[in-house]
């Protein structure tokens, strides 16, 4: 059987064009912007997602494919299931507040339906990562791209007018942590210096983007993802093992370097003020889970049931000290929690279910880009503890890459990663 064959479309055309499917919806969800527009980044954004899971699904669906298990399958499934029930059942259910969500679970059922090759759509998220990063570095020098375009963002201060494609610096952290993970896995498998020069720049390009931003969430998150890799069960092949022996000590000061630059960035930052007003959410918010535990709210309920949670809150009293935070809210800044409103534990249990299957999985990988797409998949998942990241088409769409990669079991995208030679990579890659 050939690889495109595994891969859910007949021969190597088949394979080629659902590499490059996958790989151009990457990067047109991560970079497509529409300046003036009502919702500059986040409508074209949703619209592309949609597009793509139509796309994928059919691609999916046509032809022989090698699926991943059936477990992550299924749960897939509920996801979308529970979803639409949710959007039926709950009583403040938003009219159009699911179908980001329902794009999601059908690009992730797509793609476990018909695994995909991995080192394609991996570098796609790192060259889009690297893109992003570029036009955030150029705003924080004051040359926003999209000032010479004639358009420029409203949103005041300093800080927030490093928005990159995304609209927010918060959004840029949450999109940089997850590529910058897939740049620094493929910096350690070049074996050409002239590749790992590349990488390393995209590496340095992409931490220099992370701390304009001054993200606070992204200390955690890439914390976490650099544990995950003591936890992975990572070995080398044995002609490869003492490259990466030599290119230890530079990870070691790059590490170093990096996070003296990511403290120094949000040194500024009140951390207590962050803290406190995440905290404040969640006070307001957690309590009403219990209003609906099984099913939630309904989607996009959130948004419509804030005020209401919120002015209940102070009718029975809140400290002087929180009067700060009052203000309309869209999202819990902890996806989650998010959830679980909305959804219920009906909505929840599939979704994390997902998550930890895809972190069992990931374990096994052995090769360096596997593991790096283990880490980028926890740093996403503890950036959702205090963020939304899986509530934006760009990060969302990360999201269900990284699931289908590692839940991806036996579609034999661990042996295509492990077998072929940085060689071959380029080759066929670039």
């Amino acid at each position: 059987m050939g690889l495109g064959e595994q891969h859910g479309l007949p021969g190597v055309s088949g394979d080629r064009l659902s590499r490059w499917l996958v790989c151009t919806w990457i990067a047109a969800v991560t970079l497509a912007v529409v300046p003036g527009g009502e919702t500059p980044f986040s409508g074209v954004k949703t619209g592309l997602v949609a597009a793509g899971s139509a796309a994928l699904l059919l691609r999916a669906f046509v032809g022989a494919s090698r699926p991943a298990p059936l477990a992550p399958r299924v749960l897939a499934g509920l996801w979308i299931a529970s979803l639409a029930f949710s959007s039926l059942i709950g009583p403040a259910a938003r009219p159009g507040g699911m179908w980001l969500d329902a794009a999601a679970g059908c690009v992730l059922l797509a793609l476990l339906q018909a695994p995909f090759e991995p080192r394609a759509p991996m570098r796609a998220v790192a060259g889009a990562g690297t893109a992003l990063a570029l036009v955030a570095v150029l705003q924080f020098l004051g040359w926003d791209p999209f000032r010479w375009m004639g358009w420029s963002s409203s949103h005041p201060g300093e800080r927030m007018r490093i928005y990159g494609t995304l609209g927010n610096p918060d959004f840029v952290a949450a999109y940089l942590g997850v590529s910058l993970c897939l740049v620094v896995g493929e910096f350690f498998s070049a074996n050409e210096v002239r590749w790992r020069r590349l990488w390393l720049a995209a590496a340095v390009l992409q931490l220099c983007a992370l701390a304009a931003t001054r993200s606070w969430g992204t200390l955690p998150a890439l914390g976490a993802a650099a544990l995950s890799l003591v936890w992975t069960r990572g070995s080398e092949p044995t002609g490869r093992l003492e490259g990466s022996r030599r290119l230890g000590w530079r990870a070691v000061v790059f590490a170093i370097l990096g996070v003296v630059l990511l403290l120094g960035a949000v040194w500024g930052r009140s951390l207590g003020a962050v803290v406190e007003g995440r905290l404040y959410l969640w006070r307001v918010a957690a309590p009403r889970v219990l209003e609906a535990p099984m099913f939630g709210h309904g989607p996009g309920s959130f948004r419509v049931l804030w005020p209401s949670w919120e002015a209940e809150y102070w009718a029975h009293g809140g400290s002087a000290a929180q009067e700060g935070f009052v203000a309309l809210q869209d999202h819990a800044h902890f996806d989650y929690l998010e959830w679980l409103l909305e959804l219920g534990l009906v909505g929840v249990v599939p979704r994390m279910l997902l998550v930890l299957l895809a972190l069992r999985a990931g374990r096994q990988w052995q090769e360096t880009r596997g593991r790096a797409a283990v880490a980028a998949l926890v740093a996403l998942a503890v950036r959702a503890l205090v963020d939304f990241p899986l509530a934006r088409p760009a990060e969302l769409c990360l999201f269900c890459v990284l699931l289908a990669l590692t839940l991806g079991e036996g579609s034999g995208s661990r042996r295509v990663l492990a077998g072929a030679s940085a060689q071959a990579d380029a080759n066929k890659v670039w």
